[in-house]
């Protein structure tokens, strides 16, 4: 089955976020290797969006690879609802769970 991810509109400005307080306080190229990271999470999540872990509910939390934070997301037919991109030491929602 192909699969395809559509993004709550929280997810954009929280990547935003991210990427400009990666850049402003942990150094140039940073925020470009967290987007980098995030677009290897999503094309994983998209070759099997069933291999992360349920956490809470039907949401499910894939780990970017070498940095601290997760994709909260959600399967539904052949759509993948991406809902948070969370650090990981950031006190999770009580909707989505730990």
């Amino acid at each position: 089955m192909k699969y395809r991810l559509e993004a709550a509109p929280n997810v954009h400005k929280e990547v935003a976020q991210i990427y400009l307080y990666r850049e402003k306080n942990q150094g140039k190229g940073s925020g470009s290797r967290f987007l980098e990271a995030l677009t290897e999470c999503y094309k994983a999540i998209l070759a099997n969006p069933f291999g992360h872990q349920v956490r809470k509910y039907a949401y499910r939390h894939a780990p970017l690879h070498k940095l601290k934070y997760r994709v909260v997301y959600e399967v539904e037919g052949n759509t993948i609802y991406i809902y948070q991109v969370r650090h990981t030491s950031r006190k999770p929602g009580k909707k989505f769970g730990p």
